[in-house]
């Protein structure tokens, strides 16, 4: 990337002071995509459909090719949520689907097939979003995801899903390889290429889960685990929507920007967010072994968890701002 000039140039939002080479989700998507040949090559019997591998295959490009063209094009917002509904109902069309959702009072809810493919979609554009929207420091995204993925790898472990297990191995291993030239200070970025890369593979680990649990109770488990991109990312469009703006308006009140602004230093701030991730994802682990009313309140009492970390936050940013002033 250094040779073809392709460089993130620091702006008034951004952290770093120099030009770094990004794109380097294209080496994610190299490293992934090896991973599952060889993979399918070595045990195709035993691992995978190729009716799957092949769906996982069309879909990853494609959403690596849509993050290269925001890259280099900036397009719109309403273009890429399309094309991520596109590439959700591609997914769905080749067998990652919801078709039914948990009765938290017991028995299960058959979802009719229009409703399956949009909530497949939404699910896809709203993974895809949530890790693109938190790769916003050196090294966030990469490490949450990592550990988000081998939480997903153990659960598709006790539902016997081989496939799952594969991903999300393949999914942390290019998280850790590219983790040491992205962590502060950064020597190269994932850029959109790799952030969508990422949420498209979290979101297709989840989908591989629902087909052996009920939707919801499956989708509730990556809910626990990738928690905090997801607050970020619903928390987010709410503020902005609540302001009058647009709920795509780029600007510095992310979760992590206000960890900085409450004062920790970046890398405080991803470390903790990691102990954040592995602290949820242990929690989502163990809720996918019980009863589905125990994980719908399990997950009531993160919220509520959430909201107070919200507010701690704003108390120490006041705090902050009159230690400055």
């Amino acid at each position: 990337m250094l040779v073809l000039g392709v460089m993130d140039v620091p702006t008034e939002r951004k952290r770093h002071c120099h030009p770094i080479a990004y794109e380097g989700g294209l080496a994610m998507f190299v490293a992934l995509l090896v991973g599952l040949c060889l993979t399918y090559w070595r045990q195709p019997e035993f691992v995978f459909d190729y009716h799957l591998f092949i769906a996982i295959v069309i879909g990853a490009a494609a959403t690596v090719c849509l993050g290269v063209s925001d890259d280099l094009l900036d397009l719109k917002p309403w273009f890429k949520l399309l094309a991520q509904f596109g590439i959700g109902g591609w997914m769905y069309y080749n067998g990652f689907t919801i078709e039914k959702v948990t009765n938290p009072f017991g028995g299960e809810l058959i979802l009719w097939p229009i409703v399956g493919l949009v909530c497949s979609m939404l699910w896809y554009g709203l993974l895809i979003n949530a890790v693109n929207m938190i790769d916003g420091l050196d090294g966030l995204a990469a490490g949450v995801v990592g550990i988000s993925a081998l939480v997903l790898a153990a659960v598709a472990w006790d539902l016997n899903q081989p496939i799952g297990i594969i991903l999300g191995v393949l999914i942390s291993a290019s998280c850790c390889g590219f983790l040491p030239l992205n962590f502060n200070p950064a020597k190269i970025f994932m850029g959109d290429a790799g952030s969508m890369l990422l949420g498209f593979a979290l979101a297709t680990q989840t989908m591989l889960s629902s087909s052996k649990s009920p939707a919801l109770l499956a989708l509730l488990v990556p809910m626990l685990a990738v928690g905090l991109p997801l607050f970020d990312l619903v928390f987010s469009f709410m503020r902005r929507l609540i302001a009058g703006k647009h709920p795509f308006t780029p600007d510095r009140r992310h979760l992590h920007h206000r960890f900085m602004a409450a004062g920790f230093s970046q890398r405080r701030t991803v470390l903790i967010f990691y102990y954040l991730t592995a602290f949820l994802g242990l929690v989502a682990y163990m809720v996918q072994k019980m009863a589905p009313i125990a994980t719908f309140a399990i997950l009531a009492l993160v919220l509520i968890g959430s909201y107070i970390l919200i507010g701690s936050l704003r108390y120490l940013e006041n705090k902050q701002t009159s230690q400055n002033q």
